[in-house]
């Protein structure tokens, strides 16, 4: 009986042998097994839960849940643990089921995501969310999103050494070492000294790949969350930034680090006085010679601040090979300056030259830097052209439009509320935000908020607004999957008036939020759409939208702006770090809709 009820019931989901095991995490053999009826695991037993759960999940994701109900006689107003267990039930044709076994604990080392590890390790110290961060001088919050799994410390940084730290010294005084190791899987006899100690812990805690990934997102979108409505301040004037003797310098020819810093000083300083209107920016060359000199430094920055807020439109391309921490220096030092809608950076394909490297500056109608050196010897030897005639920056133009023609976009820059750029085909679209988000609000209670809010002072017209996301959500949902990432409130915040939707100013009364729950019911019904409500929110102020192709960085305060990212290496370190979010907090559609009517 049970294997034709096995067999019955995977064919009314849909679900093949692969299906299934691919969500216990089992072989294909055993789940083939069952289905040809050489084997039959224990009613009741440990495996028998695990495929009831494997089945019950794939009929949730699948819209089948209504199906598997109608077969097996079960009442929809049941709870998801209440299906299971009339699913137990009838695939066993009501025999009583084995004693269930009390499962063996877990061991400490299992843990193999940071917020599993930090957890774990914050439990053994006996450290609470507001004791550890008032030792670190930190929000607790912030630690609770660290438990949580939503957010992850940026590696290298004064904050992990310094919470590894106090980790290692309370355990140490607890007379807990022994345990710390194991947890950390390893053996305290190889451990001989406080430094060894503080070295295994913090590589433990803070350099494993899963970290790597969500400390690079996490930095990357706090880094766009904190820009103001107002360019960064030059760290210099114009007049110690670029000098008389500097701007008026007419030498052919520049030798070494010095003189491509006299080069650059002197361009950029004219580029300014001319009121120039493009720059095309270009090197592969290392980028000490703007980082080994921090005066030099300063000159560079505030003279590409002078441009950007005088006009100047800047080009630049990033040759970066296809290692994250690459892409990330390439344009971390550039974001701030994206918010002007003045920079346009690409990226080229390929390994760098080793032999040789190339830079050029160009400015049409003025000048252009060119050098061409043997890898190594730019700082010392290096020669670097300075020319000014007409026919010779000609030439330098159509080198640089050669490698445009060569080049992606890595970072476009534009309002809110345009996702024309937004690349949809053929991809799942994953949102992160900190409240549910327009995209599952009804019109009607979208254009009430928007009248009482500063976004009016931006946009011209509720509907065109809502019109845009809507028409990107439906082409979301057709050619893909749509996954919604966002917390639900408690009720304190609610009724005190804490709870804002996206962009807007004005708090959702609880009967608004009662009519944006009602929709998410109402959207859970396409199996295309997915909901997953987080503890907290992952970043304030910040949405996240990730496919495949494309990263929507989005502020939800005044500035509005979206960044979106384009380098295939940055979507899927953002895919990956939204599937860890959507693993750990995904419930079944019949638990979810329970707690969304707990708001009517």
């Amino acid at each position: 009986m049970f294997t034709e009820r096995f067999n019955k019931i995977m064919k009314i989901i849909g679900a093949k042998p692969t299906d299934i095991a691919g969500i216990i995490g089992c072989d294909r053999s055993a789940v083939d097994r069952m289905c040809k009826g050489s084997r039959v695991p224990q009613n009741g037993g440990k495996s028998a839960l695990r495929f009831v759960s494997a089945i019950y999940s794939f009929a949730d994701e699948h819209g089948k849940t209504e199906d598997v109900l109608k077969e097996i006689g079960c009442s929809a107003c049941f709870s998801a643990e209440q299906i299971k267990s009339e699913l137990m039930r009838w695939l066993y044709d009501g025999e009583e089921p084995i004693k269930a076994h009390k499962e063996a604990p877990a061991v400490l080392h299992t843990h193999n995501k940071f917020g599993q590890r930090f957890s774990a390790i914050l439990d053994l110290a006996e450290f609470s969310n507001v004791r550890f961060g008032k030792l670190l001088n930190i929000d607790p919050s912030y630690i609770s999103r660290f438990r949580n799994g939503l957010r992850t410390p940026v590696s290298n940084s004064k904050l992990t050494e310094e919470m590894c730290r106090v980790l290692y010294r309370r355990l140490k005084d607890q007379n807990r070492l022994s345990h710390l190791a194991r947890l950390m899987n390893l053996s305290p006899e190889d451990l001989h000294s406080d430094t060894d100690w503080e070295k295994e812990l913090y590589s433990w805690l803070f350099l494993s790949e899963d970290n790597k990934v969500s400390s690079f997102v996490v930095g990357m979108v706090d880094q766009i969350g904190s820009f103001s409505a107002d360019i960064i301040r030059s760290p210099l004037p114009f007049e110690m930034a670029a000098d008389k003797t500097a701007l008026s310098d007419d030498q052919p020819l520049y030798h070494g680090m010095v003189g491509l810093q006299t080069a650059v000083i002197r361009f950029l300083g004219n580029v300014i006085e001319r009121k120039e209107k493009d720059l095309y920016l270009y090197s592969d060359q290392n980028i000490d010679w703007i980082t080994a000199d921090k005066a030099f430094q300063a000159k560079w920055i505030s003279l590409m601040i002078r441009c950007v807020t005088s006009g100047v439109k800047i080009h630049i391309i990033h040759n970066i090979e296809r290692d994250l921490s690459e892409i990330g220096e390439a344009i971390r030092s550039w974001l701030p300056l994206y918010p002007s809608g003045q920079i346009e950076s690409f990226y080229l394909d390929g390994q760098k030259n080793t032999n040789f490297s190339t830079t050029m500056f160009l400015c049409p109608g003025y000048a252009c830097i060119y050098g061409n050196n043997v890898v190594g010897t730019e700082n010392e030897s290096g020669n670097y052209l300075y020319e000014t005639e007409p026919e010779k920056i000609a030439l330098c133009q159509r080198l640089f439009d050669t490698l445009l023609g060569k080049a992606h976009r890595l970072i476009r820059v534009c309002k809110t509320a345009d996702f024309f750029l937004f690349e949809t085909n053929a991809s799942d679209i994953t949102v992160l935000s900190g409240c549910p988000t327009v995209f599952s609000m009804p019109e009607n209670l979208f254009s009430e908020c928007f009248d009482h809010s500063e976004l009016r002072a931006e946009a011209r017209d509720a509907n065109d607004i809502y019109k845009q996301r809507n028409c990107f959500f439906e082409n979301a949902l057709l050619s893909g999957h749509f996954h919604e990432c966002a917390p639900l409130p408690s009720d304190e915040d609610l009724f005190n008036g804490k709870i804002y939707p996206e962009f807007l100013s004005t708090p959702y009364s609880p009967l608004e939020f009662a009519e944006h729950a009602k929709n998410i019911i109402h959207l859970l019904d396409n199996v295309k759409y997915r909901f997953y409500p987080l503890p907290e929110p992952s970043f304030l102020d910040v949405q996240l939208i990730i496919s495949e192709k494309s990263v929507a960085v989005s502020r939800l305060k005044a500035p509005f702006f979206t960044i979106f990212l384009e380098h295939p290496l940055l979507c899927r370190a953002f895919a990956e770090y939204a599937d860890s979010v959507k693993k750990k907090y995904a419930l079944d559609k019949v638990t979810l809709k329970r707690k969304l009517e707990g708001y009517f």
